[in-house]
């Protein structure tokens, strides 16, 4: 007898075991679609404000809530309310159905369905609502395929996320939101109640359009689960008042960090929404003060330097503006940045040494502003944006007043694929694309970089030469000379006057850029804490009026720097620290070398401390007329265009063909062609006399200074000048 029980007992067990494996690889793809529809995501700032909580399809909300963070209070109320015996069944309910039976044939019509949560969640997965016996059959079958195929957690899970509740809403958290403004665990009892019951039916249980209807039936819920008395009218103010709005804020930002992903159904991202308010504001503000300048649109990105993480970040200004694109997010599209890349590059020349291993550049080198000629067949002549020439200026001048063309003579020394693999290390991978194509253009920010490239890699300066990931890119010392050049409100006076828009109650530097079309205007400006960048311009390309400078994307980014300062005290760590391997000394104004007895004007700059090759002023000279400065023969041109009195040292250099370049190229037209000359300067020399040979004829003599022209004729040419002992040859074609 025993042996036949047995037997019984496994062959039930066995069937059992088929069926249920029968059950669990029973093809059932409507499964995998529902629970790959996607759920909303929900953003937080730095300070747990809520930012967003993104729509799904049609623009319904539908947050994610996992088993373990289902509140006690709703697990109890939805098995009250729906399923007591969830936990004890198989997928459906013989006595519920029973119930159910009994009921509907007392009543004469449907009054219950005795379904499941399982058997619900199928109905939702089919979204199937017909009443029908048939429905109910397939109901009862897949609740059986489900409950082999998952957990009950699961099943329970995916029930309280897949609720709809009406206004767009599906879940229990989304819900939550919708019509009490807080997430789900912040819900009292009575308010779970009322949520409970509005699926049911929500157009007949709507809070806010019935809420008697809704009062009532959550009122008895309540009262029966919890033993309470209440009445219908004291329960009415759990109801909820009014529909919650969802923001929708810093919307750029967050489709970037979407668009990144994977996201997580919550984030609490770096963002500080007061802080993004307040650039929102200002942005607005400051466009308001480009009206007549055709000015539609600006963005904004604000970082905090210790980890780089974005604390504002404004893609434009109205998100809604079709008509100026506003949905296009001007942190990350690509512009020409202008004068704002020239600390990048002289933060390089810092670094270059030369032949014999010492600096090529320090911050009393003197650069010539004035007219140059760069290339050769791609002939490259910078000019400033006022176009005027200031002759010899001190490296700390020509970047703090953003001069051109010491910029690109700069460029020029130390070459444009050593400039660039800099440029990569900052992170402009942007210049990865065409960078090459700007050459010496990208001395003045003719390759098109990201807001966001920009900002980080300008904080690389407060930051002491490193980047986010620990990297030097630059040394401390340089990146402490670089602060100090863009913190000199007297360096900057040359280009820029004495602006209150760059002025601070704390320590700050400030850097502009107009990309040379006047597409774009860049203001980027940071402090020991933060470092902000804003764009200003037009997504249409269409070039703005009136303004060569960036005073306004720099009024904004100051703006932003005095609301993040105010108040503070300046303390020793807002100091931007000196450099550890340079020393100040006395140096003369005009020519940056050592002050000599003879200089009439000094000022203090940093050298490097094991410099032993520093010499004394030789450009101010004192005769039996009194002290006289005497220019180097370089700056023959511009002294005689601007300043013809000023006195020329000739026989300073070794001569020298300053125009045109070797293998320069010129084109030939027949207009005007009795007109037509090449000119040519020639520097230096220890003679007053210089003898040409053009095409190796002797051409002429020239007297100082040594500017003279050739005839234009098609072919390639040699041009030959001799002074004294000195000879120097240049070639170049003329088609």
């Amino acid at each position: 007898m025993r042996n036949r029980i047995t037997k019984i007992l496994l062959w039930v067990a066995g069937v059992l075991t088929a069926v249920h494996l029968l059950l669990l690889f029973f093809p059932f793809d409507k499964l995998k679609e529902f629970k790959a529809q996607p759920f909303s995501h929900v953003y937080y700032d730095c300070q747990g404000q809520l930012l967003q909580v993104t729509p799904v399809a049609q623009g319904d909300r539908r947050e994610y809530i996992d088993y373990k963070s289902i509140p006690r209070d709703v697990h109890k109320i939805i098995l009250r309310t729906e399923d007591r015996r969830f936990y004890l069944h198989n997928g459906t309910d013989l006595i519920a159905i029973t119930h159910a039976a009994v009921q509907n044939l007392q009543h004469k019509k449907i009054v219950r369905g005795g379904s499941t949560i399982t058997m619900q969640l199928i109905k939702t997965i089919f979204k199937d609502k017909d009443v029908t016996i048939s429905r109910k059959l397939r109901d009862i079958f897949y609740a059986y395929v489900l409950e082999a195929k998952l957990s009950k957690k699961k099943i329970f899970e995916l029930y309280v996320n897949s609720i709809y509740f009406g206004y767009g809403s599906t879940g229990f958290a989304s819900a939550a939101r919708t019509f009490y403004g807080c997430t789900l665990d912040k819900l009292s009892p009575q308010q779970i109640c009322c949520l409970a019951v509005i699926p049911r039916n929500p157009t007949f249980y709507d809070p806010f359009n019935a809420n008697t209807n809704c009062a009532d039936r959550a009122c008895a819920l309540y009262n029966k689960i919890y033993k309470q008395k209440l009445s219908v009218s004291q329960f009415m103010q759990y109801l909820p008042q009014k529909r919650f709005n969802y923001p929708f804020e810093a919307p750029h930002y967050i489709r970037d960090v979407a668009e990144k992903g994977p996201a997580q159904p919550q984030q609490t991202l770096t963002l500080n929404l007061e802080l993004q308010h307040f650039a929102e504001r200002t942005v607005r503000q400051g466009l308001d003060q480009a009206q007549g300048s055709r000015i539609s649109n600006a963005s904004l990105l604000l970082i905090e330097n210790k980890t780089g993480t974005p604390l504002a970040w404004v893609g434009s200004a109205d998100f809604f503006d079709e008509i100026h694109n506003g949905q296009i997010d001007g942190v990350l599209i690509r512009n020409q940045p202008g004068s704002s890349m020239k600390p990048f590059l002289y933060a390089l020349a810092l670094e270059t040494p030369d032949p014999h291993g010492n600096p090529l550049f320090t911050p009393s080198t003197i650069l010539a502003d004035i007219p140059q000629e760069f290339g050769d067949e791609k002939l490259y002549i910078p000019s400033n944006f006022n176009n005027r020439y200031n002759g010899p200026i001190r490296l700390r001048i020509a970047l703090a007043s953003s001069l051109n063309v010491p910029a690109v003579y700069v460029l020029n020394t130390i070459g444009v694929p050593n400039y660039l693999n800099k440029l990569y290390e900052l992170g402009f991978d942007s210049l990865r694309h065409d960078g090459i194509d700007a050459d010496l253009g990208l001395a003045l920010g003719a390759g098109e970089v990201k807001l966001c490239e920009l900002v980080p890699a300008f904080s690389v300066f407060v930051r002491d030469g490193k980047d986010y990931s620990g990297n030097q890119i630059y040394k401390p010392d340089t990146a402490r000379l670089i602060c100090s050049f863009l913190s000199d409100k007297g360096a900057r006076a040359l280009g820029f006057g004495y602006t209150q828009t760059f002025q601070t109650d704390y320590p700050s530097i400030f850097k502009t850029g107009t990309s040379n079309q006047y597409q774009n205007i860049i203001a980027l400006g940071a402090t020991k804490k933060y470092t902000v960048g804003v764009w200003m311009g037009n997504f249409s390309g269409e070039t703005v009026v009136g303004k060569t400078g960036s005073s306004l994307p720099a009024w904004v980014a100051k703006n932003l720097l005095d609301y993040l300062e105010e108040g503070q005290s300046v303390t020793q760590d807002m100091e931007f620290p000196e450099p550890e391997n340079f020393e100040q000394k006395k140096i003369c104004s005009l020519s940056g070398m050592l002050a000599g007895p003879n200089c009439p004007a000094t000022v203090y700059e940093y050298f490097p401390k094991d410099n032993d090759h520093e010499t004394k002023c030789t450009w101010h000279v004192k005769t039996a007329e009194g002290v006289q400065t005497l220019y180097p023969p370089e700056y023959q041109q511009w002294a005689r265009r601007t300043k013809p009195d000023l006195k020329i040292n000739y026989s300073d250099s070794p001569l020298y063909i300053q125009t045109p370049k070797d293998n320069s190229l010129f084109y030939y037209s027949q207009l005007q062609k009795e007109k037509q000359a090449v000119s040519v300067e020639v520097f230096g020399g220890a003679e007053e006399k210089l003898l040409v040979y053009y095409d190796e004829q002797f051409y002429g003599e020239v007297e100082r200074p040594f500017v003279f022209q050739l005839p234009v004729e098609q072919g390639r040419h040699t041009c030959t000048v001799e002074c004294g002992l000195e000879k120097q040859t240049i070639s170049f074609l003329i088609k």
